[in-house]
């Protein structure tokens, strides 16, 4: 069992630094090189417990998900499903340099994912978690009477996310100047279009 532990603690010591060396250099400047200069060991180390470049861009993605899941379920936690709703939905949205940079990660998943089937296996299964934890909010502010009760949860969640995924690509990509203020009022105007009171009474706190 210690063994076991070793072996996973050594991983994830391995996709830190792959998620830092891709914050700082883009998926392109993910190496095995770069990680295990990053994580402190030989590249010898690495190559025990990984294989290739995606196996790496996968455990990452992994260990970003595993950071964020915990703050996603507490804010969804929130007495108020609306509430809960915008929390969670302003915790995906590029706001910061931050966030920005994961953003970035999840550009590169994409483009990855296109041509992978292992990538784009892990990335379908991230989509149907977000997918999912969004419906079930909608779902349960439907349920406590602040949202349309003729919604179809699952189609409104999906309408959410190309929502997300929208302005996330465009303020990655400098397409589109969307300042974090106009990113949160995007996502208050569509929440606003299924609550069932009027927009301007969704709470600002």
């Amino acid at each position: 069992m210690a063994k076991r532990a070793d072996l996973s603690e050594r991983r994830e010591v391995f996709a830190a630094a792959a998620l830092r060396v891709i914050m700082k250099s883009g998926v392109g400047g993910l190496t095995v090189r770069e990680v295990s200069r990053e994580a402190g060991f030989t590249t010898g180390a690495l190559t025990h417990y990984f294989q290739s470049k995606d196996q790496l861009l996968i455990e990452a993605s992994e260990y970003s998900a595993r950071l964020m899941r915990p703050r996603m379920e507490k804010l969804a936690r929130n007495a108020s499903a609306i509430e809960a709703l915008r929390k969670v939905v302003w915790e995906a949205l590029p706001l910061t340099a931050k966030s920005r940079h994961l953003w970035r990660i999840w550009l590169g998943f994409w483009e990855r994912s296109s041509y992978n089937p292992k990538v784009a296996r892990v990335m379908r299964a991230r989509y149907d978690e977000w997918r999912g934890r969004l419906s079930m909010l909608i779902r349960r502010a439907s349920s406590e009477g602040q949202a349309r009760v003729d919604l179809d949860p699952d189609q409104a969640a999906q309408e959410l996310v190309a929502l997300v995924d929208g302005i996330g690509v465009q303020v990655v990509l400098g397409v589109g100047r969307i300042p974090a203020a106009r990113q949160r009022a995007m996502v208050d105007a569509w929440i606003g279009s299924i609550a069932q009171s009027r927009p301007n009474s969704l709470s600002k706190g």
